[in-house]
């Protein structure tokens, strides 16, 4: 852990921006743009710590760390904040990845046993954001990788969050899934008063037409411009495939290819719209 609070343009920065991504369908992209994002970021200066709280861990493995490795993961964390149950604090969690900048606290599938200790203690729905709270000054961006579920662990992220993301594949599933993931944000704002502000949602696997008529990807593509502003597309693409074997985001491994590109401007999205008012957008 940095000894000294992030900085960047020269100005100390207090608090790190906490982008959440989310989405209860699975196969949506979630962990590479996520990490893809995180890589650019990181990239471009910015002190960046990747958070996996799916029990998955494949933000674990996306950034080159064998999920048997750490001593201690986001497991050990939740335990630290779980009432009768001994954890560690996310400092002696987080671990150094090849990619300059750019920080890891790990997952393990046993967090998935700890959704049930969350649920019998204390303030269960902020105990993420309460984990958070100890790192916040040493990071420009804290970026939560959820899991596909609309469950405790979900909730917490985007409790703990300043800004949300949207991944989504191109079906009408991922389209039917966003209505319940739209109304979980309400319910949350409803039952804890915090507010979800998603500022982006990132179309993966476009393909565009090859005739006068629309792609399935771009008639989803114009659905999402009505629920959410703005919205981003990437590129269907082999190279992401090999990012994940080769343990690196796309940013380090082909930030010239097609999908590189694209998610090279989401990342400068997100650093303008993170630190502008929250809740100017659509949804």
């Amino acid at each position: 852990m940095r000894k000294q609070p992030a900085k960047e343009n020269g100005n100390t920065v207090q608090r790190a921006q906490c982008v959440a991504f989310a989405n209860h369908k699975g196969g949506s992209g979630k962990t590479t743009s996520c990490l893809s994002i995180a890589g650019y970021l990181a990239k471009g200066g910015s002190k960046v710590l990747v958070v996996d709280f799916d029990p998955q861990a494949n933000a674990t493995t996306g950034l080159g760390i064998d999920k048997k490795t750490p001593q201690y993961t986001m497991y050990d964390a939740v335990l630290g904040q779980c009432d009768g149950q001994q954890g560690v604090p996310i400092t002696r969690v987080i671990v150094e990845t090849d990619v300059e900048n750019l920080h890891l606290a790990p997952a393990e599938f046993d967090l998935a046993v700890a959704e049930c200790y969350m649920l019998s203690s204390r303030n269960r729905t902020s105990i993420l954001r309460r984990i958070l709270e100890l790192v916040r000054a040493f990071y420009d961006y804290i970026l939560l990788d959820l899991p596909p579920t609309s469950g405790l662990l979900t909730i917490n992220g985007l409790c703990a969050s300043d800004h949300v993301v949207v991944p989504l594949d191109p079906s009408i599933y991922s389209l039917e899934t966003l209505e319940d993931l739209q109304k979980s944000f309400g319910d949350i704002k409803r039952l804890t008063g915090h507010a979800i502000h998603p500022i982006a949602a990132v179309l993966i696997r476009y393909v565009k037409a090859d005739g006068r008529k629309r792609s399935p990807c771009q008639e989803v593509e114009a659905s999402l411009k009505a629920m959410f502003s703005p919205v981003f597309v990437v590129p269907a693409a082999d190279e992401i495939f090999q990012t994940q074997k080769k343990g690196l985001p796309i940013s380090h491994y082909a930030p010239q290819s097609g999908v590189g590109k694209a998610y090279e401007k989401i990342a400068n999205s997100i650093r303008i719209h993170a630190l502008a008012p929250a809740g100017a957008n659509k949804a």
